[in-house]
């Protein structure tokens, strides 16, 4: 039996398809870093970030604060995929304060604005 495709003996299938599903990722074409996909950021990761990598925030009634809409790496770097994110994701937002709303999002569209051409998108490609 010819066992040259598929799992060897003694790998795992998981493994072999997650090496698999690995190398078959679509990866962001060259010249296009604002179509990369945007690594995904664990609640942990989140929390540690300072709150200048957030677009608002807000304070509930008990005192507890609600840093909206992270855009910005640790570093401070702005990220294109979140960023993008953001700006998608600001009206799902239950906003505590509308003032908090409009800040935000001119703070998300300053962001997009300052931009290069080659990078910016605009609200007319539905993405």
């Amino acid at each position: 039996m010819d066992r040259s495709f598929g799992p060897k003996r003694g790998a795992s299938r998981r493994f072999t398809l997650a090496l698999a599903t690995a190398l078959l990722a679509p990866a962001a074409p060259a010249g296009f870093p604002h179509r990369a996909q945007a690594a995904e950021w664990s609640a942990a990761y989140i929390r540690a970030l300072p709150d200048e990598a957030f677009a608002a925030i807000e304070t509930a009634p008990e005192g507890r604060r609600l840093r909206r809409l992270p855009h910005h790496d640790h570093t401070g770097a702005l990220d294109l995929p979140h960023l993008r994110s953001a700006l998608a994701r600001q009206h799902q937002v239950k906003w505590r304060d509308p003032a908090a709303a409009a800040a935000a999002r001119e703070h998300l569209e300053e962001h997009r604005l300052g931009l290069r051409p080659g990078l910016a998108w605009s609200a007319a490609e539905g993405d």
